[in-house]
């Protein structure tokens, strides 16, 4: 008897917490590792609020997500918001050729095409983000890459057309770039690498990151 009364107790909550996660609205965060260091502060911060999921892959290029983006909605299920970032990969200067990975035309005609897929494939509420600074010293000395692989130039470029071609689209921006040089790089950046977020950054950048959710949510 005691088995089976405590068998009803957890059946009970689980009914419960069902039933709440149930009503609570779907948040997707696609994006780069930048993403991937944010979103457990994401998660923790929206606990309660927002159920959020997201790929396990690192979402990478442009053109690696044009390729994976039906998988990740498919896999994922539908979502109230998308939260998106895309660039570093793009603008990642490659060691042969001096050249980013992809030229600025390409990142912006697979930005306009990813955008149309989303709109497409899902009813969610678009946020993109913007890409975060980098610091080039940091890099240069770092044992992981030796050298300056993300440079802040093509961060302003291929963030600037990633305004216009969002502005242009109706998606929101989520301006991570700035929220950043407010708050102080050095604050947020691994030191190690001149690149990723430090532990301390991934909380500050996640809280930011759920902030504007909720308020897109909102909307």
């Amino acid at each position: 008897m005691r088995v089976l009364f405590l068998l009803s107790i957890l059946l009970t909550c689980f009914t419960a917490y069902s039933a709440e996660t149930d009503s609570l609205p779907a948040v997707i965060l696609l994006g780069d590792s930048i993403r991937g260091n944010y979103q457990s502060a994401v998660k923790k911060e929206l606990k309660g609020k927002a159920i959020v999921s997201a790929p396990k892959d690192n979402c990478s290029h442009t053109a690696f997500i044009l390729e994976n983006l039906d998988r990740w909605l498919s896999e994922l299920g539908t979502a109230d918001v998308i939260h998106i970032n895309a660039g570093l990969h793009d603008m990642y200067i490659l060691e042969k050729t001096g050249k980013t990975r992809h030229t600025l035309e390409t990142y912006e005609k697979n930005l306009r095409t990813i955008f149309k897929k989303l709109d497409e494939l899902s009813d969610a509420k678009v946020i993109f983000a913007l890409t975060t600074a980098v610091n080039e010293n940091q890099q240069a000395e770092s044992k992981g890459y030796g050298r300056v692989v993300r440079r802040n130039t093509d961060v302003n470029i291929f963030n600037a057309t990633a305004n216009t071609v969002a502005e242009e689209m109706g998606i929101p921006i989520n301006d991570l770039n700035s929220y950043m040089k407010k708050v102080g790089p050095e604050k947020i950046l691994k030191p190690s690498d001149g690149i990723h977020l430090s532990p301390a950054g991934s909380e500050l950048m996640g809280a930011e990151v759920a902030r504007v959710i909720l308020d897109r949510l909102k909307e």
